[in-house]
């Protein structure tokens, strides 16, 4: 239950972050969605989430590994 929980704060953690940056980028007047696609937008979001979740349990893992 814990792993699902870090999964789901670094999801949300993703989500914050590119929402930040949608918002920065409409009051400049630039739309994200021409110059990039939502597939690839998706697929880089979903890298960066796995990436914070393997940090995220990190730890959990060596502590299973000395035991």
């Amino acid at each position: 239950m814990k792993n699902f929980f870090k999964g789901a704060i670094a999801v949300a953690i993703v989500m914050v972050i590119l929402i930040i940056i949608h918002i920065f980028f409409n009051m400049k007047g630039i739309d994200l969605n021409r110059y990039i696609n939502n597939i690839v937008e998706t697929m880089l979001a979903s890298s960066f989430a796995m990436l914070i979740y393997q940090i995220l349990i990190k730890n959990e893992n060596k502590k299973e590994d000395r035991e």
